[in-house]
């Protein structure tokens, strides 16, 4: 997994960020199905090379796929086909994608991992991710199913395979994916949201409704001693609950002010909202009870990894579909 200076620098105080493709322990069993099967052909991703109907997928989108592979090798490179074309939005760089997947061994006949028998989707950031889904999925509309060939390059190769899901350090990967909803990189919070009135120690740049920027500590003002959030502005969505699945952007700046930075800001490598499940162990586990579409100040203080304490101004976006 890539791990870019915006999540490095607040998970080197919480926790990680990483909601990763394949992360289940027990390989699921397949499962067969008498619907009839797509073949993976058609337009790809940019990035990836077209296929030649080597393997197959059954199913509609939001069914549970069976993957058969009729060819004995698997193809070069990346590849990244459409099974059946969704009609919401084009899929960016850098988005969260709330998705339901399979993930299976080139040739094998068993998952390692899905999120169907779960029957909820899985929302991840495409920087947190194998650089194959990283690469393959943008370009595709929102309600498609696609399918994924990834080389081991691309996989777990980098990271010696994955003994725990049964992927060797050479295999190829395929999943299904079927991608759900997508939240691009200049997502905000509400422009409308109630502002508290709370007293700061930080001002910022961003108007309700726009990207933050800017963060400073005010002259003479100090970072609170243990974790805290406060709203600063309160949305009209639902309070977020425990296990929830929540899309953020934010901007932070070190109590030192050595150390700056923001998802929203596309010209750093790893640009674009961030999503974790209260009570995972992030930052985000401070937002629980928070309506969505508000605007938080989350104040973390320092640890061995990052010394200085953060304040990291937080627009909550989204909770994840689970659909």
């Amino acid at each position: 997994m890539r791990r870019t200076v915006p999540h490095l620098i607040v998970t080197a105080v919480a926790a990680a960020l990483v909601l990763a493709a394949c992360s289940s322990g027990e390989p699921a069993g397949s499962e067969g199905s008498e619907e009839p099967t797509s073949s993976a052909s058609g337009d790809t991703a940019s990035g990836a090379t077209e296929a030649t109907d080597l393997f197959e997928a059954s199913g509609a989108f939001g069914e549970k796929p069976t993957l058969t592979f009729p060819g004995e090798t698997p193809p070069e490179g990346l590849q990244a086909e459409v099974l059946s074309e969704g009609d919401g939005p084009v899929v960016e760089p850098g988005s969260v994608v709330a998705a339901h997947y399979l993930g299976q061994v080139w040739g094998s006949d068993t998952p390692f991992d899905n999120s169907y028998d779960g029957g909820a989707a899985v929302p991840f950031s495409l920087n947190t991710v194998v650089a194959g889904w990283t690469q393959g999925i943008p370009g595709h509309a929102v309600g498609s199913r696609i399918l994924l060939s990834i080389p081991a390059d691309l996989g777990y190769g980098p990271q010696g395979g994955n003994a725990q899901a049964g992927i060797g350090a050479e295999d190829t990967i395929v999943f299904v994916v079927d991608i759900v909803e997508a939240f691009g990189p200049e997502v905000v919070g509400e422009a409308g949201a109630e502002p508290t009135g709370e007293e700061l120690p930080v001002t910022y740049d961003g108007e309700l409704g726009e990207p933050v920027s800017g963060v400073t500590l005010v002259e003479g003002a100090t970072l609170a001693a243990e974790p805290t959030s406060t709203t600063i502005a309160t949305g009209t969505g639902e309070p977020i609950a425990a296990g929830q699945g929540v899309v953020a952007q934010y901007a932070l700046t070190s109590e030192d002010g050595a150390s700056q930075a923001s998802t929203w800001d596309t010209s750093q490598e790893g640009f674009g909202p961030i999503a974790a499940a209260v009570g995972s162990g992030t930052f985000l586990d401070l937002v629980e009870g928070v309506p969505i579409g508000s605007r938080v100040l989350v104040q973390l203080p320092g640890n061995d990894q990052q010394p200085s304490a953060l304040a990291v101004v937080v627009d909550l976006v989204a909770v994840a579909p689970q659909g």
